[in-house]
């Protein structure tokens, strides 16, 4: 198996599959239903992903460290309509528009 990266819950491993297939990379997740028997279980119970072809990790991991990079980040990004929004939000809370490119 190619595991490619262990997610904290079910919910963050369906976020992040989904978004990794908006970039045409193709995951799975395992370990979901071990999920409710963390604690208990003598074993690793949190979900992982895992890479359905291997040449797609390098891709992979660098749009999961740009997950993990605004996951951690604090700040605001100020929105046209003049509204701010969390660094965490990819659309503004107000009136749905993207968040702007910070390196253009």
């Amino acid at each position: 198996m190619n595991t490619l990266y262990e997610a904290a819950d079910p919910v963050e491993a369906e976020i992040l599959r989904a978004m990794l297939a908006s970039h045409s990379i193709e995951v799975s997740i395992t370990g979901s239903g071990l999920w409710s028997g963390r604690g208990e279980l003598p074993a690793n119970a949190y979900p992982r992903l895992i890479l359905s072809d291997d040449r797609d990790r390098p891709r992979a991991l660098e749009l999961l460290r740009e997950y993990e990079r605004r996951r951690h980040a604090h700040g605001q990004w100020r929105c046209d309509c003049g509204e701010e929004s969390p660094v965490t939000f990819e659309v503004c809370w107000s009136c749905g528009a993207e968040r702007p490119d910070p390196r253009r």
